[in-house]
């Protein structure tokens, strides 16, 4: 399985660099929010490795994706918990189980060549940001966490929503803003939960998530009317996901490059 991963990483590796122009507002903003709260030596070491900010390099696997050669990594951007919630998985499809990987690459960085510490680096930027949007958390035995439809009920129509763009939909409503800004904004919005919100592991992190994917299920469900108000509040949460995504890749860099 590991060494599954690691082939695919060298793939990427093998990739021009180019590709990371691909822009997600999201992305940039948690990586932002994660450079902000870096240690001294992580800045420096995480700069050596990209040449410049992280924020700018948050939708390179992503843009990969978009390859047919490289699609496979499309799969990268989700996580399953069992029925239980629980992380527990070892499939190399997975994106907590690709996120590991990357790290240990990163972790014995030293030798390892350039270009896979590059890929890795990548790889752990992107998929962090990843298992924090609600919509990538699959849950077994729980259909709905694959995707569906609602309605959304305004005073003046209903429209259909799915439970992906729902996600994607709070990010957009911040287009006007910079990453930078937008970091800013999440972290006032955080207040004091940071020590708190950087704790565990990436399975645990996940499984945090997905606590909140359940919670959020019993008001937007397949089939269900929401309305505004509901639907508004719970943006609420999608700042929440993007401080803990921000706190939480910042201390996973800390302590690799520590």
């Amino acid at each position: 399985m590991m060494k599954k991963i690691i082939a695919v990483l060298f793939a990427l590796a093998m990739v021009t660099s180019e590709a990371y122009a691909f822009k997600s507002l999201g992305h940039q903003t948690i990586a932002a929010l994660a450079q902000r709260h870096l240690t001294d030596k992580a800045k420096t070491e995480v700069q050596n490795i990209l040449k410049s900010d992280m924020s700018k390099h948050a939708m390179w696997l992503y843009s990969l994706r978009k390859r047919v050669d490289l699609a496979y990594v499309q799969q990268w951007q989700y996580t399953t918990l069992n029925a239980e919630g629980k992380s527990v998985t070892t499939d190399a499809n997975d994106g907590i189980v690709a996120l590991e990987s990357a790290v240990k690459v990163l972790r014995n960085r030293k030798n390892e060549s350039d270009s896979l510490v590059l890929a890795s680096l990548h790889t752990v930027i992107q998929i962090v940001g990843d298992i924090h949007n609600p919509s990538n958390i699959r849950i077994e035995g729980n259909e709905a966490t694959k995707g569906f439809k609602f309605t959304l009920v305004s005073r003046k129509k209903k429209s259909e929503m799915s439970w992906r763009n729902m996600w994607h939909n709070y990010a957009n409503r911040h287009d006007v803003f910079s990453a930078d800004y937008y970091a800013t904004d999440v972290e006032i919005f955080a207040g004091d939960k940071k020590s708190e919100y950087e704790k565990g592991t990436p399975r645990f992190w996940a499984e945090n998530v997905g606590e909140d994917v359940v919670r959020c299920l019993e008001v937007v469900s397949p089939g269900a009317e929401v309305s505004m108000i509901d639907y508004n509040n719970y943006e609420y949460l999608y700042d929440k996901c993007m401080a803990k995504a921000g706190y939480r890749l910042a201390a996973l860099l800390n302590d690799i490059f520590k």
